[in-house]
């Protein structure tokens, strides 16, 4: 980062502060940060933004935060947004649809040379991000980071890790990941639900049958040479690596895409982090048995009915929760969730390696927003270290794995995430 853009008045700012995810990433730097980090408040409406300023204060019981200061600007006034991104080391954008309202944003941060965060899980545009911005924020050392939330830090990280120990412990890469969804308990937002609805309602077809078919929809983007992954699918199967029966993951065709696209960008650094030869990544939720992993396809079938056929959105809408609603407190703060994973090696005799990584609060929106500020502040505060780690990309629109690396993990961490290798055993039972 250069001396200019380092001497700016804030090292991070929240775009959104007054929505749902904004205002709990800034609660997380009220309490945890206030004082630690320079930081601001943007969105649009200056009198909200007052308002949670002012709740913020009283909520971590910290006077200081009453001052942290508030630049406001229309999503759609780019001249505006750039005049706020001008200001900032670092954007976390909260705001979604991010089809709708994210272009001026990421327009702006890779013209003002300002590293960018969000937690969108709209994939198509995610491509179109990649296609507009890459080379030029490449060049300029701009670092675009899109899918920072429970979308998809977990499958992104989790799978970075488990490649990781694989390399530097036994000396091999992995043909087959796997990220099995374990219990948990979340909540649901109205913002989340708008984002799916918008995707279906406005990408063309031939888009949405790309994104369900093509596993390395973004990976090709960056030079990945298609191998033999493909989408998991909506039936139940037995896993015989990972010892389970699962069914479909609904976020898997967001996850896959952008493990793939981590892969990609690995390979092509200055120190390249090869996941191994024709990496396959498989997302699903672990079930007790062929039934409940019947019952979990059955679900997503009549979730996709409901997402995909007009009638049925306009239903769902009246019943559902609005944009700038969410879950409860109660939910957020006793919320948990849980990924197994598990990597086959590539080797000649393949092993078995597993890990997990998880949380001990609702994972869509209190620890999606801690993943967000934590990747941030990866950004803002830890450019050294990043720098050091030549595996890593150095700019362009990136994901989180690929930008940050184990530096992110080691802040996850920190945070109260749980992400660890839990051991190696001999022989694969099969990677299907």
């Amino acid at each position: 980062m250069s001396a200019t853009v380092a001497s700016r008045p804030y090292q991070v700012v929240v775009w959104g502060a007054s929505g749902f995810t904004g205002r709990l990433v800034a609660e997380h730097l009220a309490r945890d940060y206030q004082g630690k980090v320079r930081w601001a408040m943007a969105g649009r409406d200056a009198k909200k933004l007052e308002q949670v300023r002012s709740e913020l204060a009283a909520r971590v019981n910290n006077p200081e935060v009453a001052a942290v200061p508030i630049l406001t600007a229309d999503a759609n006034d780019a001249p505006a947004v750039g005049r706020v991104l001008a200001q900032t080391q670092v954007v976390l954008s909260t705001v979604g649809p991010f089809a709708r309202y994210g272009d001026n944003v990421v327009d702006q941060a890779v013209a003002q040379g300002t590293h960018y965060a969000d937690i969108t899980g709209e994939i198509p545009w995610v491509k179109r991000s990649v296609q507009k911005h890459h080379e030029a924020a490449k060049q300029k050392g701009v670092k675009v980071l899109h899918c920072c939330g429970y979308d998809s830090i977990p499958s992104d990280l989790g799978t970075f890790m488990m490649i990781e120990h694989c390399r530097d412990k036994l000396g091999c890469g992995v043909s087959h990941a796997y990220s099995l969804v374990g219990p948990g308990r979340a909540g649901v937002s109205g913002g989340t639900l708008e984002s799916g609805m918008n995707i279906i309602s406005t990408e063309a077809s031939a888009e949405l049958m790309a994104l369900n078919t093509n596993q390395y929809y973004l990976a090709e983007l960056y030079g990945l040479p298609k191998g033999t992954d493909k989408p998991d699918g909506i039936m139940p199967r037995y896993l015989p690596a990972a010892r389970t029966w699962a069914g479909p993951f609904v976020m898997e065709s967001c996850n896959a895409k952008i493990v793939q696209a981590s892969h990609a960008l690995l390979r092509g650094t200055a120190t390249p982090l090869e996941y191994g030869t024709d990496f396959k990544f498989t997302e699903m939720i672990a079930a007790s048995g062929p039934v409940a992993a019947s019952l979990i396809s059955a679900g997503t079938v009549v979730l996709g009915a409901v997402l995909g056929l007009a009638p049925l959105r306009a239903v769902a809408r009246r019943f559902l929760p609005a944009p700038g609603q969410g879950p409860s407190e109660d939910v957020q703060r006793n919320g948990f969730w849980t990924h197994d994973l598990v990597a086959v090696t590539d080797e000649p005799t393949p092993r078995v390696v597993r890990g997990k990584c998880g949380d001990r609060r609702d994972p869509g929106y209190w620890s999606t927003s801690r993943m967000l500020l934590e990747t941030g502040l990866a950004l803002a505060l830890d450019e050294a270290a990043l720098a050091a780690d030549a595996r890593l990309a150095r700019g362009g629109v990136l994901t989180a794995a690929a930008a940050c690396g184990h530096v992110l993990l080691e802040r996850l961490r920190a945070a109260g995430f749980t992400f660890e290798v839990a051991g190696v055993e001999g022989q694969a039972a099969g990677a299907k």
